[in-house]
């Protein structure tokens, strides 16, 4: 055993104050320190027999005979005491023991050295020269004694060693010589050395026999276990390779019978299985080199067919030689390691496909494509990556659960499996979207073909249950090496194709242009600024007015947002609203919108009233009527004044909770608009479950209405019509000529808004605004001067 194996033991651990720290079972090297301890005090009673007579004979005539018979009695009861419970702790057995077993056996040890000094303490004065001498003899041999019986304990020799060499050095301090009383302390740091030096060297011993022995039950066990199991066992062959001493276990795992086995050889075992895969072919030539050079090999996979089943057998072998250096043949392991392999398999097949679709997963598809990019070189390819974003997910997945998700999107996996060839990759990326790989595009036209099938083929209907699920897809698409020589470079711009795709109104594909880099960094710049913009005071509104159409009077206003940046002057609208509801802005602009109109509209007279823009994203926010109530709380303004305008994508979500919110704020007073009606998502269904105060008309219909389009004109009345007998207003927007003025107005719309009256303006002269009677000229001339 090297010196680098033995623990580090300090003083404290010696003597009992301390257990080696990173050291385990060392309650077992307690209870090793007290069985070590009796064999010993045997010994010591045989000592403690001899000296007791000897102390005895030399005082004997010297000190009184009661004295004497007193310290014998004592030394008798402790004796009997400490003799009592050593044979009670003989008869326990134990296999670890704490610090306080052996703080008692050094309490005792303390209590003989006590009843040891007792002669020489009080009976050293009244004995002569000679006596003294044989006393302090006898007191030096019973120290050197503790620390021989107690060798095991250094605890317990301490204290015996301390007491009685604290008695001689005070027995010596009476000779009045410096040198003679030096001998006493001298004495006992030696003493007190060679019991930790001891200690230490016995603790040290035995917590490696305790290591030792650990070990040797393991690899017992070990052995054991291995005996005891059928998948793996020992074989061997002779100087021919002929297989011998064949076991059951071995036979049986290679399918054969222990004779069948036994005429055998190595090599014909490994020739049988040619008919492998090449992998495997290959590994099996190279064992087959091995042995002819009498070389080991190690882990060869075999596949054996054994009762009809392939099972899958791991060899590994080295060579046997004589003590002449002779080869006599090979001796190895075999295991059988078909579940490890199909689980290893099993879990290959987990991490490269989606659980729940059973496609290629994210890690797949972009192996996939760098494979693809790989060898797109060498044949001159242009490999491709599409991917897809399912249109209306979302909702589905809200208002029928994710169980019906599930499924929708399983369904969405078949279908891209029947639409791919064999040589392409489809696969889920994550939620609702998915990729496809193709390694070799021929022409853009082939192309756009397949993505206009799969649109087609997406666009379902699916069913669920009793349920048409009806979704369609959004396509980006780029094509390697024009759009990226790399993984990440052609993902990334197909992603900025699939974005471009989705801005439009469902169903589209997109081809990355290198254009979208600059709309994509465009973007970027967009979304820092607006963060900062509310708190910047960047943002302002402008308001537009409504007029009624019989009395052309101002009956409320739109507040329109507007956005000045510093760098990015005066930005859209249309730019930076769609980022802001992307990115989750949206939220804290739209609350300043809501209590910056209201406290301006308190200005206004109290028959004229303001009209707010609001995503469906606030409606859905469970916060948002709390919101509401204290932005009209704080301006001091009516909720019959405010307007609510929301588009018709809120049917897109209209879940139970939606349509609770629309009706909790109809409660408060407030109205409900709907904006741009005609051109979204509007089912007349959805006219019955929201109730709307106002339906306002798109300026694409009104400004197609001409005394020669009847068509346009048609749709405007009907509208009119259907929100009549609905009981809602009508607003057409856009009017920006005298002849869709007349035409609005005979169809029986009760606002107006457009720039025949005016433009958005700022709040100071939407004020001026009201304090004058507004014709479509004054409107127009004021709001151009304005601007």
């Amino acid at each position: 055993m090297s010196d680098r194996s033995l623990p580090e033991i300090n003083w404290r651990v010696v003597f009992n104050r301390a257990a080696p720290p990173g050291l385990r079972h060392w309650g077992r090297v307690r209870a090793a320190q007290l069985k070590a301890l009796g064999p010993a005090l045997v010994i010591a009673g045989c000592g403690l027999l001899v000296n007791t007579l000897f102390t005895v004979y030399v005082l004997w005539g010297s000190v009184p005979v009661t004295k004497l018979a007193a310290w014998v009695l004592v030394l008798a009861a402790a004796t009997l005491f400490v003799t009592y419970q050593t044979r009670r702790l003989g008869k326990r057995e134990f296999h670890a023991v704490g610090r306080k077993a052996i703080d008692r056996v050094a309490l005792y040890s303390l209590m003989f050295g006590c009843v040891w000094v007792m002669p020489i303490r009080y009976f050293f004065g009244q004995a002569g020269p000679s006596e003294q001498v044989a006393i302090g003899v006898m007191a030096a041999v019973m120290m050197a004694g503790a620390g021989f019986v107690f060798a095991s304990i250094p605890a317990a020799s301490v204290g015996f060693i301390t007491v009685t060499g604290v008695t001689i050095t005070h027995m010596l301090n009476a000779q009045d010589s410096g040198v003679i009383f030096l001998i006493g302390p001298v004495y006992m740091m030696a003493m007190f050395g060679f019991v930790f030096v001891n200690g230490r060297a016995f603790m040290q011993r035995t917590w490696l026999d305790i290591e030792l022995e650990q070990k040797s039950e393991t690899v017992s066990l070990l052995l054991r276990e291995y005996e005891a199991s059928d998948a793996d066992w020992l074989w061997r062959t002779n100087g021919g390779l002929t297989f011998e001493k064949v076991s059951q276990r071995t036979a049986r795992a290679l399918g054969r019978t222990p004779e069948g086995l036994a005429r055998m050889t190595l090599r014909e075992l490994l020739t049988e299985s040619r008919k492998a895969d090449q992998t495997t072919r290959r590994a099996i030539a190279a064992a087959l080199a091995c042995v002819n050079r009498r070389e080991a090999f190690s882990e060869l996979l075999l596949p054996i067919e054994i009762n009809g089943e392939e099972r899958i057998i791991e060899l590994s072998a080295r060579p046997r030689s004589s003590p002449q250096g002779r080869f006599v043949g090979y001796e190895g392991v075999g295991s059988d390691v078909t579940e490890a392999r199909r689980a290893a398999a099993r879990i290959t097949h987990m991490a490269h496909h989606d659980a729940l679709t059973g496609l290629p997963n994210r890690l797949h598809v972009l192996e996939s494509l760098e494979a693809a990019l790989a060898e797109a070189p060498k044949r001159g390819d242009r490999p491709a990556i599409i991917l897809i974003d399912l249109d209306r997910f979302k909702s589905i997945n809200d208002t029928l659960g994710h169980v019906a998700g599930d499924h929708l999107l399983s369904e969405v996996a078949r279908c891209l499996e029947n639409i791919i060839s064999d040589e392409m990759t489809a696969g889920r990326l994550g939620g609702d979207e998915f990729a496809i790989v193709v390694p070799a595009v021929e022409s853009r036209d082939e192309l756009e073909q397949m993505c206009l099938a799969l649109i087609g083929a997406l666009h379902g209907p699916f069913h669920y249950h009793d349920q048409r699920l009806v979704v369609g897809a959004s396509i980006g698409v780029a094509i390697g090496p024009r759009d990226g020589d790399t993984v990440e470079e052609l993902v990334r711009n197909a992603d900025l194709a699939l974005y471009k795709a989705k801005a439009g109104a469902g169903n589209e594909t997109c081809f990355y242009d290198p254009a979208m880099h600059e709309l994509s960094e465009e973007r970027r710049r967009i979304e820092l600024a607006l963060r900062d913009a509310p708190e910047a005071g960047q943002l302002s509104l402008n308001y537009q007015p409504l007029v009624n159409t019989q009395t052309g009077q101002i009956e409320s206003f739109e507040a329109l947002l507007r956005w000045n940046h510093p760098e990015l002057g005066q930005v859209s609208p249309a730019k930076f609203i769609p980022i802001a509801e992307d990115t989750g802005m949206l939220g804290k602009i739209g609350e300043w919108v809501l209590r910056t109109a209201c406290k301006e509209a308190a200005n206004w007279p109290a028959h004229v009233g303001v009209a707010v823009n609001v995503s469906p994203r606030q409606v859905q926010d469970a916060g948002f009527l709390v919101t509401l109530m204290s932005a009209l709380t704080q301006a001091g303004l009516e909720p019959r004044r405010l307007e609510l305008e929301v588009t018709e994508s809120v049917f897109l979500e209209l879940t139970g909770k939606t349509q609770k919110m629309l009706q909790q704020i109809q409660s408060l007073g407030v109205k409900l608009a709907m904006d741009d009606f005609g051109t979204g998502y509007s089912s007349l269904g959805y006219l019955r479950r929201a109730e709307f105060d106002t339906l306002k008309i798109d300026q694409s219909f009104v400004q197609a209405v001409r005394e020669d389009d009847p068509e346009s004109t048609a749709i405007v009345r009907a509208v009119v019509a259907l929100a009549g007998s609905l009981g809602m207003k009508t607003v057409a927007e856009g009017v920006q000529t005298e002849e869709q003025l007349a035409i609005v107005r005979e169809l029986g719309c009760d606002k107006i808004q457009g720039y025949i009256f005016s433009r958005p303006v700022a709040a100071g002269t939407a004020r001026a605004m009201l304090g004058a009677g507004l014709t479509p000229d004054s409107g127009a001339e004021r709001s151009a001067a304005a601007a």
